[in-house]
């Protein structure tokens, strides 16, 4: 039975893939007839010549189109039958839905490299992959992480592979559709990380390796739960429901390593691909401060607290690890690893939370800011402070609510 309905869900996935082949194929029609009838209108002798929308081989080109996307998504669905329907694989009725859903996803992967997945043009093909997972993911156990990748899969990489944000949107603005994708993205975080996966394959190929992506996209945007993201990061700091979050996701963040040692696929993947390591790193680091900013302001800062020492020996790994160089250096694109070192050491945030954790906790943070800027070097000779006094100065003004909070609580002491 779950075999024919994964047979008749591949079907409608050919069909959709040929509809958007006839499609593609209209539009290309409809740009050369175009491009005739502005030609023959500048011609003295064809300009009483209507041109034809049809030639006589678009027809034939239209089937051997369709019927080449055909064949590629039967050879697609066939490949992915061999790769999720083997003896060592788990919820083999679930995966009939999988791997028609999968053939699918590939399509749409290929259209959202070239545009954004928001397009109106994308809607008929989301609403069947929509269709599919509802129907699929029936067939999967509640307490099973399975379903927390197929939904970060088919539809959030769509946006974590790119960083993109929803079409449109800019930090400024508030987004009903921007949290329900949060909500979405923070249920496969919170599923693939505290459910057990009967599926090992799904678990190396798929959490093990896409967990980090997600994190980045999912902290990039979680400002717009504040309804507004510039300035963002107070608002959320004074939200229990967010610091809860923060604290819960830095936890599994600091879990994940251990997984990635236990599994061995995964530690030559990590090898090969130190950028999955680096964008970790920057993702607990970034939680971590999120979470230090909300104990401060829930009056539960401590130096002896778990959130300050792990972002001490989280900071300590990204910059100079006990094993050769820090993941980030040993990236292949170098303009990648650079931002995410600017974001884990010179943003505002890091700053600000490495001088707190200096100057009340009298703890050394790793990682040397570059105070050359003129930011710190000319605006620093303007009120007569060195670089790293302006530098501290900014941090101060940056957390300025959070200082005030602090100073109250160390001198009652």
């Amino acid at each position: 039975m779950h075999f024919l309905m994964g047979m008749f869900w591949l079907g409608a996935v050919l069909a959709m893939i040929s509809l958007y082949v006839a499609a593609a194929y209209w539009v290309y029609m409809a740009a050369r007839w175009c491009g005739a009838t502005w030609r023959a209108s500048r011609s003295k002798e064809t300009a009483t010549m209507d041109p034809p929308f049809w030639r006589a081989d678009d027809r034939k080109r239209i089937r051997s189109a369709i019927v080449i996307a055909v064949i590629a998504g039967i050879t697609a669905y066939i490949n992915q039958r061999a790769t999720w329907m083997g003896e060592d694989n788990a919820h083999l009725q679930a995966k009939e839905y999988y791997v028609s859903g999968q053939v699918l996803n590939g399509f749409r992967q290929a259209l959202t490299t070239v545009i954004h997945p928001d397009l109106f043009v994308m809607y008929p093909a989301n609403a069947l992959q929509w269709a599919i997972c509802s129907q699929g993911s029936k067939k999967l156990p509640e307490n099973d992480g399975e379903i927390g990748v197929w939904q970060n899969v088919w539809f959030h990489s769509h946006y974590s592979k790119k960083g993109r944000w929803q079409l449109g949107l800019n930090s400024g603005e508030s987004s009903d559709k921007m949290r329900w994708l949060l909500d979405q993205w923070w249920f496969c975080l919170e599923t693939m990380a505290t459910r057990p996966f009967a599926d090992k394959q799904m678990e190396e190929e798929h959490y093990l390796r896409d967990y980090p992506a997600l994190v980045f996209s999912y902290e990039r945007c979680k400002g717009f739960y504040s309804y507004k993201k510039i300035g963002s990061a107070q608002r959320l700091a004074m939200m229990p429901e967010h610091v809860a979050r923060a604290r819960q996701l830095s936890r599994w963040l600091w879990e994940l390593p251990g997984k990635w040692q236990a599994s061995l696929k995964a530690r030559e993947f990590n090898a090969a691909n130190p950028k999955i390591v680096a964008l970790l790193q920057t993702d607990l680091l970034l939680e971590l401060i999120s979470l230090i900013q909300g104990e401060i302001h829930e009056r539960k800062f401590g130096c002896d607290n778990e959130s300050i020492q792990r972002y001490v020996a989280a900071r300590k790994e990204f910059v100079e690890p006990v094993d050769g160089l820090p993941a980030y250096r040993r990236m292949k694109e170098n303009d990648q690893g650079k931002s995410l070192y600017e974001i884990v050491i010179e943003d505002p945030g890091a700053r600000s939370t490495k001088y707190i954790i200096t100057h009340y906790c009298g703890i050394e943070v790793a990682g040397k800011e570059d105070n050359s800027k003129w930011m710190y070097v000319d605006v620093g000779k303007l009120h007569k402070r060195t670089p790293d006094e302006q530098s501290n100065n900014n941090a101060r003004l940056n957390y300025q609510e959070e200082i005030e909070i602090l100073e109250e609580q160390f001198n009652e002491r």
